[in-house]
């Protein structure tokens, strides 16, 4: 999914009725019920950059007040005023106002407009091999006297394939200690990156389900999943550049 800042609120006054210039009354109306429909990543953009509220506390966030002074927004945690600098002569440079904020805060937070709402399984032949081959990694190296042909277990089996080739079990065997800690290193510090520059950037929420997926996913199958995570990011970059903005 695709987030974009609010620039479709109403950037010029409507044309004067005979009654007049518009309705303040009715254009705060329709700033609050478009930002709160519209644009819920915003209203979280500026609660965590102006009131440090973190992301798990901005889910609920609601826009409940706007002047041309401040704006006052709800999250889990209370209500928080948000003061504008320097304030608005009117309501109807909301619209510019509110986009320069989100896109600051963007910036400052190191966010993406982009979100990733789910999971995306292995979708290439070699994704899944190289996720079975380290899963086979992760179950028989541990236990590295297993590894031995003349053990006569499954898994000096397995990497003898069926006795076939007992010289593959004994490298296993005696590789298995570097190639375990050479994947449980790479892994890791793939994951952390996956963590840090990737899924925080683009709004998915830790310890979530769609979090943990991706973790075990890097955990297992290392730079295959960060590739794909990419591919994801920019296919909802297409998806939003080919909508436009809302």
């Amino acid at each position: 999914m695709a987030a974009s800042a609010p620039t479709d609120l109403p950037s010029s006054p409507p044309a004067p009725t005979a009654r007049g210039p518009p309705d303040p009354a009715a254009v705060k109306a329709r700033v609050l019920t478009h930002m709160n429909a519209d644009h819920h990543l915003s209203l979280r953009l500026y609660l965590q950059h102006y009131s440090h509220v973190p992301s798990s506390g901005t889910n609920t966030a609601k826009l409940l007040d706007i002047t041309t002074d401040h704006i006052i927004i709800e999250s889990s945690y209370g209500r928080h005023v948000i003061p504008f600098e320097p304030p608005m002569k009117s309501l109807m440079e909301a619209r510019e106002r509110l986009v320069d904020m989100h896109n600051l805060c963007l910036r400052e937070l190191d966010l993406s407009d982009v979100v990733v709402k789910n999971y995306v399984l292995p979708d290439r032949a070699w994704q899944w091999l190289l996720s079975g081959l380290c899963l086979l990694i992760y179950a028989t190296f541990p236990f590295r006297e297993s590894l031995k042909p003349e053990s006569g277990s499954v898994s000096s089996k397995i990497w003898s394939l069926g006795g076939v080739a007992p010289w593959l079990a004994k490298l296993s065997y005696t590789l298995a200690p570097y190639i375990l800690g050479f994947v449980v290193v790479a892994h890791c510090g793939e994951t952390l990156w996956l963590i840090n520059g990737r899924l925080k950037r683009h709004w998915v929420e830790a310890g979530s389900a769609v979090w943990w997926f991706w973790v075990a996913d890097c955990m297992t199958e290392g730079g295959g999943c960060l590739t794909r995570f990419d591919r994801l990011v920019k296919r909802l970059e297409a998806e939003k550049k080919g909508g436009g903005n809302h």
